[in-house]
């Protein structure tokens, strides 16, 4: 571990929480393909690449989010167990 001092009270300050955003995100995209889809059979195929590459564009930062927050994840879980074998280290019953 790179921050042998770091604990989990102070690794990250704001963690990112992307369960409500991430639903979110999801449905925004679904209304886009869905609108891609209605342009596209309109007739209007401009349109219709348009909205499919905003869909992408979404779903690319939603997946962006997602690998940062699962990184911050790991880090936090890896103090929290370090800290968890200090404490029974110090509490050990000889």
């Amino acid at each position: 571990m790179k921050h042998k001092k770091m604990n989990y009270n102070n690794r990250y300050k704001y963690k990112l929480n992307m369960l409500e955003l991430g639903l979110t995100m999801m449905k925004l995209i679904g209304v886009l393909f869905v609108t891609s889809i209605l342009f596209w059979a309109a007739g209007w195929h401009w349109l219709s690449s348009i909205t499919l590459f905003l869909a992408g564009a979404v779903f690319a930062v939603l997946l962006i989010l997602l690998a940062i927050e699962a990184h911050q994840d790991k880090v936090l879980n890896d103090i929290a167990m370090r800290e968890n074998n200090e404490l029974e280290k110090k509490y050990e019953i000889d």
